[in-house]
């Protein structure tokens, strides 16, 4: 398999990924580690000779191109490409650039063993393995039917069912077990109210740890209004969602009580004073000051109270699609509802629930 020079200048004789890439596969497990891994190999065209800096532009704009998250599960899937590659004797030139039928076999490895997203995530996670060392990508239509074969081959036991959505019961379930003399429970009934009727991703709101740099780009009290033409509506500005990097806002009106998202919100705000520049979902704690409320703890308190009610353990997403479904089943506009839960068309489908229940609001008796 040979390219032509004018696209693809290897900086290795006989390795065409780059010396650097080889000499650490851990390095694809951080995100700082991932851009340097994956730095792109410098290839310009012969008859283009650009300046410096605007290749380092390039390049820093590319590292910036996929979100932390998203770098770290594909630095793993890179390295079980290249681990399947070395078990079947792959020679180092039909890696990178992949050959179409490496790209088949390494997706049909997963046949009857994984479930369809996982192979279609690792070829999701190649490919942009490729655009980042600017290297030509050759997946196919044989590559399309092998993943379709794999989605029809995966075991049962890695199709899980949907997620459970919360409901306006179980909200309610918290309201009534919290101890609202208790700062932490406050912030929680908040957060929970929130993320609910916002239709929010919990990462959206609240972060991983309580370490500065995981809050910087999620809400403050600075970053909450109300409507300057009416005063039925609370506005919460996102500074960056998963798929918003200039951010979004969450609309929040008014429910019936006890679970009424504006109110709980105002009553966190009294309870837990922490500065207008504070993360929004922070809390006060005796002598130690103001504590962020992490989503592990969030998710603890909120479950340990589920779990003596009956309820299955939820997940973060869980709210998001929970709120959508709610709001749904009260026969709101699924227009509407697609507006205020800031959903793509269709994913916005993807995770409607209780669909039997929705059909009759929407398409009975229609003639």
């Amino acid at each position: 398999m040979s390219l032509s020079s004018e696209y693809f200048m290897p900086t290795t004789k006989g390795n065409p990924h780059g010396s650097r890439f080889y000499s650490s596969r851990s390095c694809l497990r951080s995100h700082r580690d991932l851009n340097s891994a994956i730095q792109p190999v410098p290839i310009r065209p012969q008859t283009l000779n650009l300046s410096e800096k605007a290749i380092s532009s390039i390049d820093y704009a590319l590292h910036h191109g996929w979100a932390q998250s998203t770098l770290t599960n594909y630095g793993s899937a890179v390295d079980r490409f290249l681990a399947f590659c070395s078990s079947e004797g792959v020679p180092p030139e039909f890696q990178l650039p992949a050959n179409e039928f490496v790209l088949c076999a390494f997706a049909a490895s997963s046949a009857g063993i994984h479930a369809g997203s996982t192979a279609r995530n690792n070829i999701a996670a190649l490919k942009a393995w490729h655009i980042a060392q600017n290297a030509q990508w050759n997946g196919s239509s044989r590559l399309h039917y092998v993943l379709a074969g794999v989605e029809r081959l995966a075991p049962q036991s890695t199709k899980r069912p949907p997620r459970p959505p919360i409901n306006a019961v179980m909200l309610r379930a918290l309201y009534d077990a919290l101890d609202f003399s208790n700062s932490r429970d406050v912030v929680v009934f908040a957060a929970a109210c929130v993320a609910f009727w916002g239709q929010c991703r919990l990462g959206e709101i609240l972060p991983t740890s309580s370490l500065p740099n995981a809050c910087k780009h999620l809400p403050t009290r600075r970053h909450i209004s109300r409507s300057s033409r009416n005063q039925r509506s609370t506005t919460l500005r996102l500074p960056r969602t998963k798929t918003k990097v200039s951010g979004e806002d969450v609309v929040l009106v008014t429910q019936s009580k006890p679970i009424d998202p504006r109110t709980a919100l105002e009553m966190h705000l009294i309870a837990n004073r922490c500065g207008d520049t504070a993360p929004l979902f922070a809390y006060r704690s005796g002598p130690n000051g103001a504590v962020i409320l992490t989503k592990a703890k969030f998710l603890e308190r909120c479950n340990e109270i589920w779990k003596q009610c009956g309820y299955p353990r939820t997940t973060g997403h869980s709210f998001r699609i929970g709120g959508t479904t709610e709001l749904l089943l009260a026969g709101v506009s699924p227009d509407v509802v697609k507006a205020m839960g800031r959903w793509s068309s269709d994913v916005f489908h993807k995770y409607w629930r209780s669909l039997e229940d929705l059909a009759p609001l929407h398409a009975e008796f229609i003639n």
